[in-house]
């Protein structure tokens, strides 16, 4: 009897030696649970993102703790310039790409650690977490976080943006301007490549995301070289000549002058190979000015009223038609350099049939009736303008007796097959003489061109009459 009690009591012994520490360990695995439920809107410990301890935290705070604004604002702030040789830029931001974090996900990812697999397991796996990190056995898990973009989005931007700048690059044509040409080196030759862009695009974003700052970056175009052939091109559709006016004898007139356009081919060629592909590059349209324009001879010619003379005309209505007629002839007659004056050719023969009446004239020193009399006072009037000048005079002849509409040693008889008036022009320009009849007025004058000290201009312009002047020939009455 007493040995069955006493080993009750051994079995009772130890009984309690196992039940107490089970019950104890089972209260303090209660407890432990009980714990981790009332803490059951925070994150266990063990967990870091991105470095930053978030053990304890709740979501909010874990939030706060890593500063999301942050990752938020950064993500939204990337920013890529991607500047092309025409000055043109494909920019591109986070926010047109959707460039997103992560932060979120991994803060209700440390927060699901350890969770959500029942009361005992739950208890479990925080015991174990506890006991491995303070034993050393375990390091905190650091979660990183990232970014993500859209791709597809990016790829159909760059690709819009190459395809509109290649289509301009191909179109552009070289520009010809009064001043400059501009021409865009490689236009037709080279284009972008969209892969090219592409990988700008992303590599300038994700730079962009870890400074922190926008980003700038510059595209290249393959290397083209000059292209000659263009440049042969524009300058055949440019290019003219200098001409220099000159003035027809025949026809008394003045060509036209023209200005010389050109460029610098060699200079262009260098500038170009010079030249990044895909830029513009201007040079300089040359002009050369003509040695003398046709404005300028123009206006040198009769611009200069060499001599002048003007009589009284006495005498009969038939006298006066007849000085009408021949100063009608002589008005506007143009000699050039080296050419004579011959009053007898100029007027011609003095003859009913061309006008002429009979009208009182000097033959062998009496007076008599003849056809064209008083033309005498025309060929003197013209002789008294050019006798004080340094035109020389060839022929010349005086009356038998005064003339009452001149001074004596100022006229000049003429007689159609015997006696002529005749000067030369021995100037360096044409001279015209303009005669005219008011009234009873005769007035003559002589008009050429003077040279002055200009040597330079009217040298050219005396050249520019001479290059075209024809040999003179003397008609002989």
């Amino acid at each position: 009897m007493a040995k069955g009690r006493r080993r009750i009591r051994i079995f009772l012994k130890v009984i309690l030696a196992v039940a107490i520490p089970v019950i104890m360990l089972a209260l303090a695995f209660y407890g432990l649970g009980t714990y981790l439920r009332q803490n059951d809107d925070k994150i266990l410990p063990g967990t870091t993102i991105d470095g930053v301890d978030v053990s304890w935290l709740t979501r909010d705070e874990a939030m706060q703790a890593i500063n999301l604004q942050e990752y938020d604002a950064r993500g939204n702030g990337a920013d890529v310039s991607i500047e092309f040789p025409d000055g043109s830029a494909l920019r591109v931001t986070g926010e047109d790409v959707r460039l997103r974090n992560n932060a979120r996900a991994l803060v209700d990812l440390a927060y699901a650690s350890g969770r959500g697999y029942g009361f005992v397991e739950d208890t479990i796996n925080f015991t174990w977490r506890i006991r491995d990190l303070y034993t050393g056995e375990a390091e905190p898990e650091d979660l990183k976080v990232v970014y993500e973009l859209d791709i597809e989005f990016l790829r159909a931007r760059v690709n819009v943006y190459t395809w509109s700048y290649n289509s301009e690059l191909g179109r552009s044509m070289p520009l010809i301007y009064e001043d400059r040409v501009v021409v865009v080196k490689g236009a037709g030759q080279v284009c972008a490549s969209e892969l090219e862009v592409y990988e700008l695009a992303l590599g300038g974003l994700l730079e962009s995301l870890a400074a922190g700052r926008p980003v700038e970056v510059t595209y290249a175009l393959p290397d083209a070289g000059a292209n000659t052939a263009e440049l042969m091109a524009i300058r055949r559709s440019l290019y003219a000549q200098p001409l220099t006016a000159e003035y027809d004898p025949e026809t008394k007139t003045v060509s036209e002058s023209a200005v010389g356009v050109d460029f610098d081919f060699d200079g262009a060629v260098a500038l170009l190979d010079g030249t990044e592909s895909g830029k513009a590059v201007t040079f300089d349209v040359e002009y050369t000015q003509p040695e003398v324009t046709q404005e300028y001879l123009e206006g040198l010619l009769f611009r200069d009223l060499i001599c002048e003379c003007t009589t009284k005309i006495p005498g009969t209505a038939d006298r006066l038609n007849n000085i009408v007629l021949a100063s009608q002839a002589v008005n506007g007659t143009v000699l050039e350099p080296g050419e004579e004056f011959s009053f007898n050719r100029i007027v011609g023969r003095r003859s009913p049939s061309r006008g002429f009446k009979l009208a009182p004239a000097y033959s062998g020193g009496q007076t008599v009736q003849a056809y064209g009399g008083g033309i005498c006072q025309v060929s003197s009037t013209v002789y008294s303008a050019v006798k004080d000048t340094d035109i020389r005079v060839t022929e010349r002849h005086a009356h038998g007796r005064p003339v009452a509409y001149l001074p004596r040693g100022r006229d000049a008889t003429v007689s159609w097959g015997t006696l002529d008036f005749r000067f030369v022009n021995n100037t360096d320009y044409p001279l015209r003489i303009d005669a005219a009849v008011d009234g009873r007025t005769l007035t003559v004058k002589v008009y050429g061109t003077t040279l002055s000290e200009e040597a330079d201009d009217e040298d050219a312009a005396t050249a520019a009459i001479a290059v075209r002047a024809a040999p003179i020939i003397k008609d002989e009455v």
